[in-house]
């Protein structure tokens, strides 16, 4: 059986031809690869396979500990396995699990992150914890788009190249409406956001700020909170699973009297949670999005700075609430400790990589003696490996 591989590898004439080898999978590796192993007990990772399948293997990466490679032929496939509904699959960057079903997709979550959290932060998690997930399409309301001829492509996989794009399968119905009718200005590159409600912004580089005012701002609803944002800030990219992750919030967090928020971004959790506590502190690094906080949560005392300068400048105990957003590489060992010396009440730790969560994690248990009161999942990145953590923890 034949398909398109998933990434795009290139090796140069002078360079020895890649090996090939025969290779049965076991099982699906954090980052959507499968795992295997080679005949001398090197682990493999192999992009474009999954659990269970025969494929031949190209050897991309040769290393002494390990190999990565791409399955160039499947043998014996999965009965999980799809055709790719993208045309440009195996070519865009955007995605790469459309060869798996969905619900492939969200047991291979469930079971690497186990196997992550069991390996790596040496613990279980809960055997209840839940994966929340949303339409395997359609679903995606943020894109970053770039110019192309007359029209609008994304990035190769590992290139510079575009490939022109009239429609995508995971964007929303009303961001693809907005593409083919290419109604956006001629700049280089775009970024679109669709807020759920009919309003399309969008920005780029060198906008002026009457027209950032214009085009770019935005909000969002979430329930009964309105937030303001706009085209240049980060925002979740998920707006049907979104809520979900703001009512497991809610009910972890319950009330109080002092919550600190921090990489708060606009102070999204903040907003959502401001009826619920007297004293507020946000703190994001992004100095733009003070403006936004300042408008969502102007009760709070809302600071433009590096979570871990303020954490090593304030005093953080007291805190009944404390929940930390970071970014993939996690938090700062300095920012570790601060936050376990502030020893608040209730820490929430929301991860968009679960290997830094887990290394974390791991840190925390071992030299602090916390532990994972509940944990849930969210799949806001269908057809690709991406995936969202949500951690309650408590100190015992």
């Amino acid at each position: 059986m034949n398909f398109r591989r998933p990434h795009k590898r290139n090796f140069s004439k002078e360079s020895a031809p890649a090996e090939t080898v025969t290779l049965r999978m076991e099982r699906m590796a954090q980052g959507g690869d499968a795992l295997t192993h080679l005949q001398d007990g090197r682990v493999c990772f192999v992009s474009g396979a999954l659990t269970g399948e025969l494929a031949e293997v190209v050897l991309s990466q040769n290393k002494k500990d390990f190999a990565k490679g791409f399955a160039k032929k499947i043998l014996e496939p999965s009965e999980f396995r799809t055709e790719p509904q993208c045309p440009f699959y195996g070519k865009c960057g955007g995605c790469s699990m459309e060869h798996a079903t969905f619900e492939f997709q969200l047991e291979a979550y469930r079971k690497s992150i186990e196997e992550l959290f069991r390996r790596f932060a040496k613990t279980e998690l809960p055997a209840s914890w839940k994966i929340h997930s949303g339409k395997p399409y359609g679903y995606r309301n943020r894109a970053r788009l770039v110019r192309i001829g007359k029209g609008w492509g994304f990035r190769e996989t590992q290139s510079h190249n575009v490939i022109p794009v009239a429609q995508c399968k995971v964007l929303t119905p009303a961001l693809n409406k907005a593409l083919a009718a290419n109604t956006f200005p001629n700049v280089p590159e775009l970024s679109v956001f669709d807020n759920g409600c009919g309003k399309i912004s969008y920005y780029y580089k060198g906008m002026s700020p009457a027209e950032f005012e214009k085009c770019a701002m935005n909000s969002v609803q979430i329930g009964d909170a309105k937030i303001s944002m706009d085209s240049a800030c980060f925002f979740q990219s998920n707006l049907e699973v979104l809520p979900e992750l703001v009512e497991t919030v809610k009910k972890a967090a319950g009330t109080g009297e002092y919550l600190i928020d921090l990489f708060s971004g606009v102070g999204f959790f903040a907003t959502v949670l401001k009826k619920n506590f007297k004293k507020i502190v946000t703190v994001e690094r992004e100095g733009k999005a003070l403006f936004h906080a300042n408008k969502n949560v102007p009760e709070a005392h809302n600071v433009s700075s590096p979570a871990e300068d303020w954490l090593a400048q304030n005093d953080a105990s007291g805190a009944d609430v404390l929940i930390v957003d970071p970014p993939r590489t996690g938090l700062p060992s300095s920012a570790l400790e601060a936050i376990a010396k502030a020893n608040p009440k209730k820490w929430i730790y929301i991860s968009c990589d679960p290997s830094t969560l887990a290394r974390d994690f791991r840190l925390l248990s071992e030299n602090f003696g916390y532990k994972i009161l509940n944990a849930e999942g969210f799949a806001f990145y269908p057809q690709t490996p991406h995936f969202e953590m949500f951690l309650e923890l408590k100190r015992v």
